[in-house]
């Protein structure tokens, strides 16, 4: 029988909570949990208990890529991990990227209840904000990890934006990188006030999703076996 591959977060926030939901669907692995109470994160294959599946640990952004080509057949993802990969077809013009997954088999997770994506800056830039939210003759820099997100979220706010994409630790772009505010992650606002900066705008909310691969789902049996057992412990 072939084993059904499933791709989880392998982050220390997310991968506890991951795990959880398909061990509530039955789907256990006593060799993950052990690693996820060892907290070493070296191991990254498991084989479940039952035999017919096993975990991938890899970085949150590339859960939707793994799914995506069908190197997994589910997995769970943030937000801002899938979004951001589908959303790149925008500018790489790969037509068939992020096509092969489907999101709305189930909700919300709540994994990551508390995080949203947040416009924040220096309190001195935050009446220049204002202004470029009235005005498109003024122009927004904004520094993120997430451009793609950023500038649909932007566009729809019918802003004019120049984003400045970086790999991390945006919050200190406000007073060393020349920019405006930064379009980040917010999940206990604790980085944003040790930087001296504040929120202009929440914009929208973190959600964990499952992805299911749409090839798997046409031709693995066993994928619509487990997506069952996953409707009976996703409330």
């Amino acid at each position: 029988m072939r084993k059904i591959i499933i791709a989880l977060p392998k982050g220390r926030r997310l991968l506890s909570r991951a795990y959880s939901v398909f061990k509530k669907a039955k789907y256990t692995s006593q060799s993950l949990e052990k690693e996820i109470e060892l907290r070493e994160r070296k191991q990254l294959e498991f084989e479940c208990d039952n035999g017919e599946a096993t975990f991938l640990l890899v970085r949150v952004a590339d859960v939707p890529q793994y799914v995506d080509k069908n190197w997994a057949d589910i997995g769970i993802s943030t937000f801002d991990g899938y979004r951001e990969y589908e959303l790149e077809n925008t500018t790489s013009q790969r037509s068939m990227r992020g096509d092969n997954f489907v999101t709305n088999i189930f909700a919300d997770l709540k994994l990551c209840e508390k995080s949203r994506f947040c416009v924040a800056g220096e309190p001195k830039r935050l009446e220049f904000y204002e202004q470029c939210k009235q005005n498109d003759d003024k122009i927004l820099t904004i520094a993120t990890q997430h451009p793609n997100i950023a500038a649909k979220y932007f566009s729809q706010k019918s802003m004019v934006v120049d984003i400045i994409t970086i790999t991390g630790s945006s919050e200190i772009m406000p007073k060393y990188g020349e920019v405006d505010a930064i379009f980040d992650i917010v999940e206990s606002g604790r980085a944003l006030e040790e930087n001296g900066l504040i929120i202009f705008e929440e914009a929208t909310l973190i959600k964990t999703k499952i992805l299911v691969s749409k090839a798997a789902l046409k031709y693995d049996e066993n994928i619509s076996k487990m997506i069952g057992r996953l409707e009976n412990v996703i409330k």
